[in-house]
C-alpha cells in the first residue's frame, strides 16, 4: 500500500471513531473549503490545503512523498531523532523499514496541535455540559497551548527523517478517538460498585496489564478503591491535550462522579478534590498504545502484510 492510502485510511478511521461523528465532521471540511474558495493573496498563499480533507491538525505526514511502498512500520508513540537514527542503525544491520509511524506529533502537525481542541467542547457535551460554558472555559487554555507550541523546535526529528531517507507520518487524534470509543464502551457503559471494580476491569486490558507489570498501572488520583464511582466518562481521551481545570468543575455540575483520564494535572486534582469527583489517571502510554493498536488492526485489514518494529512506548497487540 501507498503511503498516502495507508495515511488516508488512517485518517477516515479516526473520523468514523470520531466524538462528534462523520456528519459534523464533513460539515466541518465543507465549511473550510467554502472559507478556501474566498481566500486571497497571503491568506491563500498560507492557507494550509490538508484541511480540506483532513479534519485533525494534529496529524499528518510530516516526511516522505506519499508514494513510497508500505509494508514495515517501525512505529512509536514518540519518535524523535534519538529513534530516527535506530532506524538508520536498524537498517544497517538489515532490518526493512518502509516508513515511520508516530503517535505524537512532530512538525507542523505539533504545531497546530490546538486547532483539534474544539473537539472538547463536544465531548463534553456528550456527558451534558453546556456547549456555551465549555467553549468559554477553552479558549484561553487554546491560546496558552499554542503559544507554548510556537516557541518549540519543531522540526527537528522530521528533518533528520528526511536527511535520513525515512518517510514519516504521525496519528495522533486518529488514534486517541480509537481509544476514547474504546473506554467508553468496555468501561464507561458498564456499572461498578466501587473504584477498585474499575481497575479491576482496566487490568483486564491487555495493554494496562502489560504497563502494570512494567510498574506503571492505572492509578486512583482522587477517591479510594472503596469509593462509588456513579456516572463515569472518560473525557480526558480524545481532543489534543488536557483541557482547562474549569472543564472538571462543569462536569460535576453536571452530574459526572468519575473521570477516566490519560494524565491528570495538578490543577484539575485541586478541583477534583474541591468537587469530589473521582479521577482515575489510566497509564499513558499504556491508553497511546491501545488507540494506536486499534487503528493498526483497521489498517491491517486493507494491507494484511501490514509489519510493524514497535519502539518508544508502543507494544502491538493484536485484536481480532
Amino acid at each position: 500500500m501507498k503511503l498516502n492510502k495507508l495515511f488516508h485510511s488512517a485518517i477516515q478511521h479516526g473520523i468514523d471513531a470520531d466524538p462528534r461523528g462523520r456528519m459534523a465532521i464533513e460539515k466541518i471540511l465543507k465549511k473550510q473549503k467554502e472559507r478556501a474558495a474566498k481566500l486571497e493573496g497571503a491568506e491563500k498563499e498560507y492557507f494550509d490545503e490538508e484541511r480540506l480533507w483532513n479534519p485533525f491538525s494534529d496529524s499528518r505526514i510530516i516526511a516522505g512523498t506519499g508514494e513510497e511502498d508500505i509494508k514495515t512500520l517501525m512505529v512509536g508513540i514518540d519518535i524523535e531523532t534519538e529513534e530516527v537514527l535506530l532506524a538508520d542503525r536498524l537498517r544497517e544491520r538489515g532490518h526493512k523499514i518502509d516508513a515511520l509511524m508516530l503517535h505524537h506529533p512532530e512538525g507542523r502537525a505539533l504545531g497546530d496541535l490546538e486547532k483539534v481542541m474544539p473537539m472538547q467542547v463536544d465531548v463534553l457535551a456528550l456527558v451534558g455540559v453546556p456547549v456555551n460554558q465549555s467553549e468559554n472555559y477553552l479558549r484561553p487554555r487554546m491560546d496558552r497551548v499554542a503559544r507554548a507550541v510556537h516557541a518549540d523546535n519543531l522540526f527537528s526529528t522530521e528533518r533528520v527523517a528526511e536527511l535520513l531517507e525515512f518517510p514519516a507520518f504521525n496519528t495522533h487524534t486518529p488514534a486517541d478517538n480509537q481509544v476514547w470509543r474504546f473506554m467508553e464502551k468496555t468501561i464507561c457503559n458498564k456499572e461498578y460498585d466501587d473504584l477498585g471494580e474499575i481497575i479491576t476491569a482496566l487490568l483486564e486490558i491487555p495493554e494496562f496489564k502489560y504497563y502494570a507489570k512494567k510498574g506503571v498501572p492505572p492509578i486512583i488520583a482522587n477517591g479510594s478503591k472503596g469509593s462509588r464511582p456513579g456516572k463515569i466518562v472518560a473525557t480526558e481521551f480524545t481532543g489534543g491535550t488536557n483541557g482547562p481545570e474549569e472543564f472538571l468543575e462543569a462536569q460535576a455540575a453536571a452530574g459526572v462522579g468519575t473521570i477516566l483520564s490519560m494524565h491528570v494535572t495538578e490543577k484539575t486534582l485541586e478541583k477534583a478534590k474541591e468537587k469530589h469527583v473521582n479521577m482515575i489517571q489510566c497509564s499513558h502510554m499504556a491508553s497511546d498504545t491501545i488507540g494506536m493498536n486499534l487503528l493498526l488492526d483497521l489498517l491491517c485489514r486493507e494491507e494484511k502484510n501490514l509489519k510493524t518494529i514497535d519502539v518508544a512506548g508502543f507494544v502491538r497487540m493484536k485484536r481480532k
